[in-house]
């Protein structure tokens, strides 16, 4: 359920990445968003049946097949569902898609929830020091050169410029998921995304020169790790590199939520002769 409005901070002026939003432009997508953006607000209470599908055709002044493939794209969100003879409800947060991007994206705009922004930190903690280990073991020569190009990027990014901080940034830890050889752990994607955009809105490495300069040293850390096939040093050099994002974003009052995690990747056996 969403969090109270005294719980959650005042909403950020965020600029919106594709991975995260997508432009609306047709009459379904703009009833999905008004929806979606209700329910996460609370205008749509967990547990509340929406208003009957007239008064919805008619407050957002579109037609039935524009609404009927609204909620549709709600519904696999996992945002409501439909019962025959009771409505359509909205569902507990526990059946949202917590990957989805849309739903993400509405929850930036919403406001930033502490415990929200938590979560989203731990599931980095949780993912990404496990793909930079093994990204040092799989890593290929066109990968090295997609974090360099990033680490570049992070070199010439001039001061204040949050936005340009923010496309490196994401481009470089992307560039590391890919390198893992793993497909389901750029499904992360998106919360790596939601969770810089959220902590940058508080506190960004651009906000001096000497801040910016060690965010670029830290993430060449994890760099030259991969680069040198040393799994461990990539893992702990990430898992400092989330940590330091976690505290930008105020997440860091009790150090108990950031999980402490010793990465251990383990070499392929050899194969039996």
């Amino acid at each position: 359920m969403p969090s109270s409005p005294s719980a959650r901070r005042p909403p950020a002026t965020i600029r919106r990445h594709d991975a995260i939003s997508r432009p609306v432009r047709s009459a379904h997508g703009l009833v999905t968003r008004s929806i979606g953006l209700g329910i996460i607000r609370g205008e749509f209470p967990v547990g509340s049946v929406l208003p009957a599908n007239e008064e919805l055709m008619a407050r957002f002044q579109v037609s039935r097949t524009a609404l009927r493939e609204a909620l549709q794209t709600l519904s696999a969100k996992g945002l409501i569902a439909a019962k025959t003879r009771i409505g359509t409800r909205v569902l507990p947060e526990r059946h949202w898609n917590p990957f989805d991007a849309d739903i993400l994206g509405w929850r930036l705009e919403v406001g930033l929830d502490a415990q929200f922004l938590r979560h989203l930190f731990e599931v980095r903690q949780a993912i990404e020091p496990t793909a930079a280990a093994l990204a040092a073991l799989r890593r290929t020569d066109e990968d090295l050169a997609r974090m360099a190009e990033a680490l570049a990027g992070m070199r010439r990014i001039a001061e204040h410029d949050r936005d340009g901080f923010t496309d490196v940034d994401l481009a470089f830890h992307h560039a590391v998921l890919d390198a893992s050889g793993n497909p389901f752990m750029r499904s992360v994607g998106t919360v790596i995304e939601a969770a810089l955009a959220a902590s940058f809105t508080l506190s960004s490495p651009v906000d001096s020169a000497a801040t910016l300069a060690a965010s670029a040293d830290q993430h060449e850390a994890i760099y030259r790790a991969i680069e040198r096939r040393e799994p461990e040093a990539a893992g702990r050099a990430m898992t400092f590199v989330i940590d330091q994002g976690a505290r930008n974003g105020g997440v860091d009052a009790d150090r108990r939520t950031i999980a402490e995690i010793a990465v251990r990747a383990v070499e392929p056996a050899p194969a039996a002769v």
